[in-house]
């Protein structure tokens, strides 16, 4: 059996405006994750005809990361976006879930090393000054994806996986979708442009 494969080193993970249409391994801020929690009230609108209910409740708002292929977001023939559609997974702080228990303390090591779960991506720490943004080292919820439209994400991207971090996030999709690990991270040839 194969050594597991080692995962990119921390400063080959992030670069800054690479491309300006958005693309597989974008890094947001602020974007509504995942599930909404339980309804706080139930609205009803008597306004319109017939009653309509809403639920109306919190929803956690953070840091996510696109992985929507690049190649489905743009248009063909014409410059700019095909579709308003992206799907995002949520970026949890490492930290968060070794308190939840979800990740075990003793796996923090392998983790930082391999990435070796198959339903999360590890991800460095990221610091970027000039848009006071700091995300601690986390997880991305490979198994948890939400799909929103193009207008949550305008103006909220901090910066995009640079090529290994890329070719790194390629190669857990494709563990996580299909249950086959490449040990060769330079199989994996991500569209830059």
């Amino acid at each position: 059996m194969s050594p597991r494969p080692k995962r990119p080193s921390d400063a080959d993970y992030y670069e800054r405006d690479r491309v300006e249409l958005f693309s597989q391994g974008d890094l947001f801020r602020d974007v509504p994750l995942a599930y909404p929690l339980p309804a706080d009230e139930l609205l009803v609108d008597e306004a319109s005809r017939g009653s309509r209910r809403f639920l109306s409740g919190p929803l956690a708002f953070g840091p996510a990361m696109l992985i929507t292929p690049s190649c489905s977001l743009g248009a063909q023939g014409v410059e700019g976006y095909g579709h308003p559609v992206r799907t995002l997974v949520p970026l949890i702080p490492v930290v968060q879930l070794v308190d939840d228990g979800i990740v075990k303390e003793t796996a923090l090591a392998d983790l930082r090393r391999f990435d070796h779960l198959i339903n999360y991506m590890y991800l460095p720490p990221l610091e970027i000054d000039e848009l006071e943004f700091s995300m601690p080292e986390s997880i991305a919820l490979l198994y948890m994806p939400v799909t929103l439209h193009h207008a949550f994400l305008e103006g909220q991207r901090v910066s995009q996986l640079a090529y290994r971090g890329a070719q790194q996030l390629q190669r857990k999709l494709v563990w996580f979708y299909s249950g086959w690990l490449e040990d060769d991270l330079d199989s994996f040839d991500p569209p830059m442009d």
